[in-house]
């Protein structure tokens, strides 16, 4: 018994300079071979015009099916940024049947994503130029020809997702979009407004380490 306080006081002297000397846990795993590079993300769903004589539901112009394609480079947890490709194949006027527009985008985009247990929300801003066309159509016996133009424009959005299928996650996609002039041979309408709600799907892309030095 005598022996046994001195015994226990070496001890616990030496116990935190023995723990010092272990390796931490980072030390005692391999390098990952792999990192997570970017995304690839794919929308479908429909666009609805709002505001002004575009979006009049009288003499305006109906929703269209509509869809994205985008490609990103992970920044890190949260930021990310790459390039977005629209499509809104068919806004057909609500007075002439024969009248329609088909609007397309090439838009450079920065997201943030903030995960929450096996969902992730993200919010996307975006800006870039949007190409529109009308193909040649009659009205009351006048024919008319086909008119385009080009205009700036910018996007605004908030999403979704959970994982879901193969490394995959899907989910929900709402964006509003701004078009600065849509104006063009004999079609004037001004700035135009339109929100699109998408089902989105996400693709995570992973190199390898050594592609990354070595690409």
């Amino acid at each position: 018994m005598r022996l046994l306080a001195p015994a226990l006081l070496l001890l616990c002297c030496a116990a935190p300079a023995a723990a010092q000397e272990l390796p931490g846990l980072d030390d005692m795993l391999p390098e990952p071979t792999r990192y997570l590079a970017g995304y690839i993300n794919a929308g479908l769903g429909k666009a609805t015009p709002f505001g002004s004589h575009w979006g009049d539901k009288g003499s305006g112009f109906a929703s269209s099916a509509a869809l994205t394609l985008s490609v990103s480079k992970r920044v890190d947890e949260i930021l990310s940024y790459g390039g977005e490709v629209y499509y809104a194949g068919s806004h057909v006027n609500r007075q002439l049947e024969d009248l329609e527009v088909r609007v397309m985008g090439l838009s450079p985009f920065v997201r943030a994503s903030f995960p929450s247990g096996n969902k992730t929300y993200y919010g996307v801003l975006g800006a870039g130029v949007y190409q529109w066309n009308s193909p040649a159509y009659t009205a009351e016996g006048t024919r008319y020809p086909s008119q385009s133009g080009s205009s700036a424009g910018l996007d605004l959005g908030t999403g979704v997702s959970i994982p879901f299928w193969w490394g995959t996650r899907a989910g929900v996609d709402l964006r509003w979009r701004h078009i600065f002039n849509m104006n063009g041979g004999g079609l004037d309408l001004g700035a135009v407004d339109t929100y699109s709600v998408m089902f989105a799907l996400h693709y995570s892309v992973w190199l390898s380490r050594k592609a990354a030095v070595n690409p």
